[in-house]
């Protein structure tokens, strides 16, 4: 079937017809023309006030819940929702039951995603039930289809058994993905610490626990002389951090949620649920910091974590 696709904005840098409004001819999934008022015939056209076309998207730290949380989301109706926003591949975390912290649940996500409308990227946990104590059996997880390595949701707390990750990955050029979140400091702290978490009576974690474990990453990262992507980055002063590791030649990448370029505290102080994120949103100065550096970021991700209809529509506790 041809599909013609009319007036839309191409975004992809790579192409000669980035930031060009033009008409795109399609048969069986294949491009065949870009140009102007294209007087072709086709089976469907498209044509719609503000349309936009880009290369497929990436998600690189979703959670899909399957297996064993299937009441919140499966690999098949995760990957249905991603294919229907203009995702092509999704990173799954390893936040499951039981946890992806051996080849057999790697295995069990690979034949799962098969057929399905997005291509499905398990990532490996760095440590056994993500517990953060014992590595997992990385180079086996890899072999059967993990394409990088991640604690997700529960960033490794322990600077001794990251190190030894970072090593270890780096036998066969892996990738160790961390969410930096001190754990131990205001462990369950609600929202930002600042005026607007006082204001709201709501008890609040500080920025620093953020930019300590990027500092600390970062600096291990480069002792093991490995590959570490930081994600969720939501501080000012964290994009800072990896900038002066970036020159320095450490092999330091790192991602932002959409949430965090939009959103600050003060949003919260409508006790709006659909605001009850992880990480959650922090001051309008980190907003502005985050926007200035999109293009250094270079990656965004979803980064919120599932939850039920009900659970989202309780209190921000």
């Amino acid at each position: 079937m041809n599909i013609l696709i009319k007036q839309a904005k191409i975004i992809d840098p790579t192409s000669p017809h980035n930031g060009q409004t033009a008409d795109i001819l399609i048969s069986k999934g294949i491009i065949l023309r870009i140009g102007k008022n294209l007087n072709i015939k086709a089976e469907k056209i498209i044509e719609e006030k503000g349309l936009h076309v880009s290369p497929g998207w990436t998600d690189i730290f979703s959670d899909f819940a399957d297996p064993g949380y299937e009441y919140r989301e499966t690999l098949v109706s995760g990957a249905n929702a991603a294919a229907k926003g203009g995702y092509t591949d999704v990173c799954v975390i390893p936040n499951t039951k039981p946890v992806a912290d051996q080849k057999a649940v790697i295995e069990y996500i690979v034949q799962k995603s098969k057929n399905l409308p997005a291509t499905i990227h398990p990532l490996g946990a760095i440590s056994k039930n993500i517990e953060g104590k014992e590595l997992a059996e990385m180079y086996d997880m890899k072999l059967s289809g993990a394409i990088a390595f991640t604690d997700g949701v529960k960033p490794m707390q322990s600077a001794g058994v990251f190190v030894k990750a970072l090593q270890y990955v780096k036998s066969f050029d892996g990738v160790i993905i961390q969410l930096p979140d001190d754990k131990s400091i205001n462990p369950n702290g609600l929202m930002n610490e600042g005026i607007t978490s006082t204001r709201m009576g709501l008890l609040g974690r500080p920025e620093i626990t953020e930019e300590i474990f990027v500092s600390r990453d970062i600096k291990l990262a480069a002792y093991a002389a490995s590959k570490l992507h930081l994600t969720g980055i939501s501080v000012g002063a964290s994009i800072k951090l990896i900038k002066e590791a970036k020159k320095k030649g450490d092999e330091i990448s790192c991602s932002v949620t959409p949430y965090h370029l939009f959103f600050c505290d003060e949003d919260l102080i409508s006790y709006d649920t659909n605001l009850k994120v992880k990480k959650w949103t922090l001051a309008e100065m980190d907003i502005q910091s985050l926007n200035k550096n999109t293009p250094f970021i270079g990656v965004e991700l979803t980064g919120k974590p599932l939850g039920t209809i009900h659970n989202n529509k309780l209190n921000l506790n």
